[in-house]
């Protein structure tokens, strides 16, 4: 599934990425809402075949309505990412603008930069005077990532679900796993109960893979012979402890 997600995903990270500078030019229009709309059909159906054909060459076929749903719901979330972007963009600009404003206080030019400043905010250009690239670019990838990834996780778990009620625990096995993911890596859990994981800040998540905010994980199919975990909780505090 990985495989998958790192071929499909950049597609969509640069359509969020090219709307997201739209939206900070303050240039957006009939034809750029038409292409991020179409964009996102384009990717979801590809992204979904992609899925199919990866499980049906593992003998897992997949019947059609199964992912119906994922899709459809993914694509509501998309069209709220719109509005997400176009809210940030104008909270990180207002912020920009005054933090500006609060270092010029006594430089030597402040009046000529100020004026500059509000110019463009009066002029609905404040992206000539802050640039995309440096402010709101990551931002917007980050996004567009981790909207490819839920989907991705999403319909694996609706395949998964149509042969298996329990699943392996697998992570990226990378430095950006958290601690707490690290310590599920291969256990088996069944989706209606899966695990807790509970931070070093006392931050508590149940979940199966890809539900906590900006997981990586994913669910792999276990087989029905596997015992899986029960009511299972994990501790950052107890990572180290044998």
């Amino acid at each position: 599934m990985i495989d998958i997600f790192e071929q499909y995903a950049p597609r969509w990270r640069n359509t969020v990425a090219r709307y997201a500078k739209a939206v900070w030019t303050g240039s957006v229009t009939e034809h750029t809402e038409w292409v991020y709309d179409k964009q996102a059909g384009v990717f979801s159906r590809e992204y979904r075949y992609a899925m199919e054909k990866h499980y049906a060459e593992k003998g897992m076929k997949v019947y059609r309505g199964t992912l119906d749903g994922y899709v459809n719901e993914w694509l509501k979330k998309q069209q709220a990412l719109k509005d997400t972007l176009k809210q940030v963009a104008t909270e990180k600009q207002d912020n920009l603008i005054k933090k500006a404003l609060e270092e010029l206080k006594d430089t030597k030019d402040a009046q000529k930069i100020i004026d500059k400043i509000y110019g463009a905010k009066l002029n609905e250009e404040v992206y000539k005077v802050f640039s995309f690239k440096d402010n709101f670019e990551k931002y917007a990838r980050q996004q567009g990532d981790e909207e490819a990834y839920n989907l991705g996780t999403g319909m694996n778990e609706g395949i998964i679900k149509q042969f298996s009620d329990r699943y392996f625990w697998k992570t990226q096995k990378d430095k950006k796993v958290r601690p707490t993911h690290e310590m599920l890596q291969d256990k088996c859990f069944l989706f209606a109960d899966p695990p807790t994981t509970i931070d070093k800040y006392g931050n508590r998540h149940t979940g199966n893979p890809g539900t906590d905010y900006g997981c990586r994980c994913w669910a792999e199919r276990a087989p029905e012979r596997e015992k899986p975990l029960r009511g299972y909780v994990v501790r950052e505090s107890q990572r180290h402890k044998k």
